[in-house]
This record gives structure tokens, C-alpha cells and sequence, in this order.
């Protein structure tokens, strides 16, 4: 048997980045730039039909759209099964609108947004908070095309990065004041992994991913996931792990979880928009 799967969140074609992601990638034994061709999406039972690129270098940074561009390109050389998310930093000098509508021209199938490495909360656009008015514009555009956005939640050791950020209660407000989906990446890892589960039960705009929790501990971290089977969403954090394949990966958490069609594959159709 064939196991169809789409991986949600794989992060490979970023181009060139500041000297301390860089260091991270060697010190960690990763590879960021294979060509397209060379990354293997197919085992014997396990068939990943999509693969969901995610703009993010990994470390604190400034930089307005973490390698978006450069992955854009990675992405043509193999369009067919190759998705993209879009993204721009709120607390960069950036136009917003502007931006975002260059990236939905070119297919993006929802908004990453990352406050651990770029140092907001993910409701400081409200005024009792920061008042961060491009964020809010973010929220806005995403919510005028129909776009999910997904926002890192949990903890990153990476230069740079600062894990308060990564409490995902402050989606609370998010899923409250605007009619998107928000996808909650890496359901909060290791510390708010429990209130990530609250908040994917409460909201029905809400949805747990599971990228980068390793398989032997996804049990521990989620206990109750078979509760929320339909809004739970696959993904590998590829290859932030030395040694993981893309379709390894989802074998090993297939053999963990069982295969359950929706959180391997269907999920991710129903929140994303553009998808072929």
C-alpha cells in the first residue's frame, strides 16, 4: 500500500543568509540547497505528493522575507510538486501590501510568520499591546485572499532567537479578531504544547501542525491528538534533523499515529488556497 502524504512544512532553497544561520546550518550538519531533483520524495509505501516550502532562516534575524525569493526560484526548477508559503517580517522597514501581493502573484498558499526569530508577539497588533500596525496588515491581507496563516509556536535554540515569543496563547486573539485560519507550526514544542491542544479544540479557525516533533515522542506531547484527527496537520521540519529524509520522516510518524488520511494529507487541502 501506497501512503499519500503532504509534507506542510520543509524548509530548503533559502539562498544566502546572515553569518550566524549559516554557522548554525554547518555546526548542525545540514544541508540547505540540494538541487530539486536530488531530494527524494518517494519509499516503497510511503508517496509524498506535495512538499510545502517555508521561508525561515534558522536564527534571530532582521531580514524582511527570510530567503523567499531565492526559494522561489529553487522552487520553479520543479513547480509540479513543490508548494510555497509567503512571508514578510512586521518588524522590518517593509511595505506590506506591497510585498504580499508580489508573493500571491506567484502562488503562495498561505503566510508564514515567525515571532521567535523576528521578536513580536503574534497579537501585538493590538493596542494594548505594541500597536504593530504592519502585522495587523498582514492579518488583514491574509484574511482579503483567503490565506492561512501559519505561525511558529515553541521554542528555538538558534543564535539569536528568543523563545518567549513562542507561547502560542497569543493566537487567542488572533483566531478571535480575524476570519482566517491560523495554523499553529511545531503545536507549540516542548513547553506550551497543551495549551496549543486547548486552543486547536476551541477554535474551529485553528489547526495543530506537528513539524518537528520527533515520532517516538509525538504521544507524549499530544495524548488526546486522536481528539482532533481533523485538525491536525503533517509536517517534517526537513532537514533541520541530520540524517531525515522527507518521505522517512512521515514513515516514521506513520508508524507511530497510524496513517489517518486527513492528518497526513487532507488537512492541509482544506485550510491552504492555491493549490493545484
Amino acid at each position: 500500500m501506497n501512503y499519500r502524504v503532504i509534507d506542510a512544512h520543509v524548509h530548503l532553497g533559502l539562498g544566502e543568509m546572515n553569518q550566524d544561520c549559516t554557522e548554525y546550518v554547518k555546526r548542525a550538519g545540514l544541508r540547505n540547497n540540494p538541487m530539486p531533483a536530488e531530494v527524494n520524495l518517494e519509499l516503497e509505501d510511503v508517496v509524498v505528493e506535495k512538499v510545502v516550502l517555508v521561508p525561515s532562516f534558522p536564527c534571530g534575524n532582521t531580514a524582511s522575507t527570510d530567503g523567499f525569493w531565492p526559494q522561489k526560484h529553487w522552487r520553479s526548477m520543479m513547480e509540479d510538486r513543490f508548494l510555497q508559503y509567503g512571508t514578510v517580517n512586521p518588524n522590518s522597514e517593509v511595505s506590506v501590501e506591497e510585498e504580499l501581493a508580489s508573493q500571491y502573484s506567484g502562488g503562495i498558499v498561505g503566510i508564514k510568520l515567525h515571532p521567535v526569530h523576528h521578536f513580536y508577539k503574534p497579537n501585538d497588533y493590538r493596542e494594548e499591546e505594541k500597536g504593530l500596525g504592519r502585522l495587523q496588515q498582514v492579518y488583514e491581507f491574509a484574511e482579503d485572499h483567503h490565506l492561512p496563516v501559519i505561525i511558529h509556536t515553541g521554542t528555538s535554540i538558534t543564535k539569536g532567537a528568543r523563545s518567549k515569543y513562542g507561547d502560542p496563547i497569543y493566537i487567542e486573539d488572533v483566531a478571535r479578531d480575524f476570519r482566517i485560519n491560523v495554523i499553529m507550526a511545531h503545536g507549540g514544542r516542548p513547553l506550551w504544547t497543551s495549551t496549543a491542544l486547548f486552543l486547536a479544540k476551541q477554535f474551529s479557525n485553528v489547526f495543530l501542525e506537528i513539524s518537528s516533533v520527533p515520532a517516538k515522542r509525538v504521544k507524549e506531547y499530544f495524548p488526546r491528538i486522536g481528539e482532533i484527527k481533523d485538525k491536525v496537520i503533517y509536517g517534517s521540519d526537513f532537514p533541520n534533523f541530520p540524517g531525515e529524509s522527507i518521505p522517512g520522516d512521515a514513515a516514521m510518524m506513520i508508524r507511530t499515529l497510524g496513517y489517518d488520511a486527513g492528518i497526513f494529507h487532507d488537512n492541509f487541502l482544506r485550510v491552504a488556497a492555491n493549490v493545484p
